[in-house]
């Protein structure tokens, strides 16, 4: 009998071991899978920005090679062209004129320009700030910005105010 009571109270420590060993398991498991989560939840958003700083990027491109693209037009022709249409014409690439982005639209070009116009007059810009609050500029001296809302608007009306518009 005595030896009974051995066994039967072996056995319970046994089972209070093994609960409480696999409750910390499961409680370090939970933990991990806690951390790994939020650290996917971060990476996550880190993706997203980083997709979106490529987009705002790419935009800035296009607009870079757009104003290249200008340039050589005006080397073949002797002046800006007389519209976008033109442009595209020119440079065989209507995907070029629209900002990536999902949101982007097409590039709205401000035509009439000429040689006498100061070079911080917009040549073409993206009417929509997707680009964290903030759109696509391409000056007439080939500079590119990324604009608010307001100083795009100031800009622009700058622009065609030189303009006589």
């Amino acid at each position: 009998m005595a030896n009974s009571r051995r066994e039967h109270g072996g056995t319970i420590v046994n089972i209070i071991t093994a609960v409480v060993f696999f409750g910390l398991l499961g409680y370090g498991i939970m933990w991990l899978i806690k951390g790994y989560g939020q650290a996917g939840e971060q990476y996550a958003e880190t993706m997203v920005q980083a997709k979106h700083d490529a987009t705002s990027v790419k935009c800035q491109m296009n607009l870079r090679t757009i104003g290249q693209n200008i340039q050589m037009y005006v080397i073949s022709n002797g002046t800006l062209p007389a519209s976008l249409e033109e442009l595209i014409d020119f440079s065989g690439s209507t995907q070029l004129f629209k900002c990536p982005s999902p949101e982007g639209e097409q590039y709205k070009y401000i035509p009439g320009q000429g040689g006498n116009c100061p070079d911080s007059n917009v040549l073409l810009f993206e009417p929509k700030a997707v680009h964290d609050g903030r759109a696509g500029v391409l000056r007439l001296g080939g500079q590119v910005e990324l604009l608010t809302p307001e100083e795009l608007q100031q800009a622009v009306n700058q622009t065609l105010a030189g303009l006589g518009r």
